[in-house]
């Protein structure tokens, strides 16, 4: 994938929290040399991984019902 369709994916993920209350985020490192975003909102969760040798985030949603 290149880089322009990998923002664009990105991007996609984070405007499915646009409109809700953002309650909480943090930074957290995870395995080797990654780390988390997590935000949490009125209405779930969204959860991105970053390590440096993956070509895009992988993205985790988690709605208030599942948790």
């Amino acid at each position: 994938m290149d880089n322009e369709n990998q923002v664009k994916e990105c991007q996609d993920e984070l405007e499915k929290i646009q409109g809700r209350m953002v309650r909480e985020c943090w930074f957290k490192s995870y395995g080797n040399n990654c780390w988390r975003l997590h935000i949490i909102t009125d209405k779930g969760k969204l959860v991105m991984t970053f390590c440096p040798d993956w070509n895009c985030p992988v993205v985790e949603h988690h709605d208030i019902s599942s948790e």
